[in-house]
């Protein structure tokens, strides 16, 4: 009867738990980013041990609502998170061919799509998920391709700073994901894709769009970055098939604001 006890003791200061994260997101009074209080202030409140309180927050973990890190506690997940994770599912191989192959052979259309599907909102949801380190990281790459050299010193830094970002989204199927398809950037044939593609105007306006993509994620702008990397990456892709099917890329479209 006392292990009974103790167990319903348990289960419904489990309850209690959930229940009242889930009340604070739903009234709003918790909005995406909000920090939850510490597992130390929720195990007090409401009298439950370490374990339970994980239980309770892994189960909320899984039904999307809220988003744990180790060594910063737990946030109540991004309204865009959802959509983050359609796009992944969509990139998961049905037929059990390796996920890893199948990139490696996809063409520059298919890449840049799956980017453009992608990036956009690991953009928004790194900027409320990137720490300090993150960001110095940012602007570390940035500084590098605007001193690079050549296209292919410009080439790499780019494809760095895409990393970072991916990287500070702290999703690590997603960073798993994405460097298989970075890794496509090293290949000689992308290389020489990028080199018919890359003019010297158009790195300059490519680094450009970056800067305004890191100025947003710099001031937490998640709605801003998304809207700044959908841009460059739909201007890149439209020089990348130019120059793929005609051996010449494409303008900045005038309407751009650069």
């Amino acid at each position: 009867m006392d292990t009974l006890n103790l167990r319903d003791r348990a289960a419904n200061g489990a309850n209690a738990v959930v229940q009242f994260i889930e009340r604070n997101i739903a009234d709003g009074s918790w909005g995406p980013g909000t920090k939850l209080p510490t597992e130390r202030d929720l195990e007090k409140r409401f009298g439950v041990s370490r374990n339970t309180l994980r239980k309770s927050l892994r189960q909320l973990e899984d039904q999307g609502k809220i988003v744990r890190h180790v060594g910063r506690g737990s946030f109540v997940a991004g309204s865009l998170e959802p959509a983050l994770g359609t796009a992944l599912r969509l990139l998961a191989p049905q037929d059990g061919e390796n996920l890893v192959r199948r990139i490696h052979g996809a063409s520059p259309t298919e890449v840049m799509e799956v980017r453009l599907m992608v990036e956009p909102l690991a953009a928004e949801l790194a900027a409320s998920r990137a720490n300090a380190a993150d960001l110095q990281r940012l602007e570390e790459c940035l500084l590098r391709a605007d001193q690079a050299r050549d296209v292919p010193d410009f080439e790499h830094w780019d494809g760095m700073l895409h990393v970072a970002i991916i990287a500070a989204t702290k999703n690590g199927l997603l960073m798993d994901i994405y460097d298989a398809i970075n890794d496509i950037r090293n290949q000689p044939e992308w290389g020489r894709l990028k080199a018919r593609s890359v003019t010297p105007q158009r790195r300059a306006v490519y680094q450009e769009q970056h800067r305004r993509v890191v100025s947003a994620l710099l001031d937490r702008d998640g709605a801003k970055a998304r809207t700044e990397l959908l841009q460059h990456l739909t201007l890149v892709r439209a020089n990348l098939l130019a120059a793929s099917s005609q051996g010449t890329a494409a303008e900045p479209d005038s309407t751009m604001d650069l």
